[in-house]
């Protein structure tokens, strides 16, 4: 189960690199996402995690495609709503990674038929950032894994105490933002969500 760490744009950036800098060496991957900065703010942003020790083959780009691939980033997260066609995407930039949000199965499949590498569903559990939202919970969750050919990615509310639902509902890995940025201790937040998701490489693998 792999995990990708979602900036937080209500949290001010020094603050977010303050946290980021005890969480690198556990951060499989990183997702840029501020959707009001322009793209001169997050490359300033992205260079500065760079400077952390991130690499951009960890990073992915919120909403901008074409800024992801001529910075060389591992790829691009769209919301569900964007413009963009994803095949035609791959065939303009055949490396990047394209991912996608969705919100019902209905989507998932049509994105997943569009080519989309991986998806995120949610929001899984209740999360000050949809307060007032209904969660979807983990049986869609489980719905919607059962067919997928793609990853797909639990968001929101996930915490270290429900990792193991969300990996028995059938997602392939977890987008976190909250269970790092307002943890007590982000450093051993970030070593949680890491270390799960080598032990769940481990246990597969000794099962095939």
């Amino acid at each position: 189960m792999s995990w990708h760490l979602v900036t937080d744009a209500q949290l001010p950036f020094h603050m977010q690199i303050r946290i980021l800098k005890q969480c690198v060496p556990h951060i499989t991957t990183i997702h840029v996402r501020d959707k009001q900065a322009s793209l001169q703010r997050l490359k300033q942003q992205i260079d500065h995690m760079l400077r952390l020790g991130l690499r951009t083959d960890q990073m992915i780009l919120n909403t901008h495609a074409e800024a992801a691939a001529a910075w060389g980033l591992k790829g691009v997260h769209l919301p569900a709503n964007s413009g963009y066609r994803i095949q035609e995407l791959k065939a303009k930039h055949p490396d990047l990674m394209i991912g996608v949000s969705v919100h019902s199965k209905d989507e998932a499949l049509t994105q997943a038929e569009e080519g989309a590498d991986y998806l995120y569903f949610g929001h899984v559990f209740e999360t000050n950032s949809k307060s007032g939202i209904t969660p979807r919970g983990l049986a869609q969750l489980e719905d919607i894994t059962q067919h997928m050919s793609v990853p797909v990615y639990a968001i929101g509310g996930i915490t270290p105490e429900n990792l193991r639902d969300v990996q028995k509902a059938g997602a392939s890995g977890v987008a976190i933002m909250s269970g790092v940025w307002s943890s007590e201790n982000p450093r051993v937040a970030s070593q949680t969500y890491e270390q799960y998701g080598k032990d769940r490489a481990t246990h597969e693998a000794s099962n095939v």
